[in-house]
């Protein structure tokens, strides 16, 4: 097929830095949003979200993305992403409420033949249990950093999908899009991407908690932590990009 366009649902921290990202590969972008005062400060430059670089990402491929509240733009679309932030309560509880909405909104105004796929982060079970017959939807992991947005999104190290029949190709909107940016794609069942995250989250909070630990221990014994943490950048088994500055828990 020839270069799809690619629509993004919901101008918030991840949908917008994602459209952006998507824009620079060289894909025509329709960010959506049904609070037209979110897209009039877009029109205007005034970014909802604050990270390094994205101001000017968007400004050199401002030729490539457009903002509309009107749901009717989303018909000209080959690949939706819906992409709202997920709130979360002090107990960790998601409201998926917002996500839901934007969901059905999209279904109902694109076309039948266009992929959709859930950005945000949803808790196992959440995308199969909103598939509907005669149409394309996936999940797709997430994975940026605030304050390391622009490059995580535009420089990813792999891809995670969720299918309803990882065995099978993706779409071609979907697979030309992820194609794009060079890095692996690993599909897997619904299941399997959703626990894939929660494990990505799961390891980082522990390399963090045991950063933490060793820097306490060191300040017990005398020890230096920041002459120990070379050495173990330095282990393959650990790697150079490991967690091992101490600083606050993650939640």
């Amino acid at each position: 097929m020839t270069q799809p366009i690619i629509g993004y649902a919901g101008m918030t921290h991840l949908g917008l830095c994602s459209a952006v990202a998507t824009a620079s590969k060289g894909f025509d972008t329709l960010g959506f949003d049904p609070d037209a005062a979110i897209v009039a400060a877009l029109e205007a430059g005034k970014l909802p979200v604050v990270e390094p670089g994205l101001d000017n990402l968007l400004a050199s491929n401002r030729g490539r993305i457009s903002f509309s509240a009107e749901v009717a733009e989303l018909g000209r679309c080959d690949l939706i992403y819906v992409a709202p932030d997920v709130p979360t309560d002090d107990a960790g509880g998601s409201d998926l409420a917002g996500l839901d909405r934007l969901l059905e909104l999209v279904l109902a105004h694109s076309r039948v033949d266009a992929v959709v796929a859930v950005l945000s982060q949803v808790p196992p079970g959440y995308t199969r249990m909103r598939q509907r017959s005669g149409r394309a939807l996936y999940y797709q992991v997430e994975t940026l950093v605030f304050g390391r947005a622009v490059d995580r999104s535009t420089h990813p190290e792999r891809f995670i999908v969720g299918a309803l029949d990882p065995r099978k190709p993706l779409p071609a909107p979907l697979d030309i899009h992820l194609r794009s940016f060079g890095c692996p794609i690993l599909p897997m069942s619904f299941e399997s991407a959703a626990l894939a995250k929660i494990s990505i989250n799961c390891c980082l909070v522990a390399s963090v908690t045991l950063a933490n630990t060793l820097a306490e221990l060191c300040e017990r014994l005398g020890a230096d932590w920041s002459e120990i943490a070379p050495a173990l950048r330095l282990d393959r088994r650990i790697g150079a990009y490991s967690y091992l500055t101490p600083g606050l828990g993650l939640a």
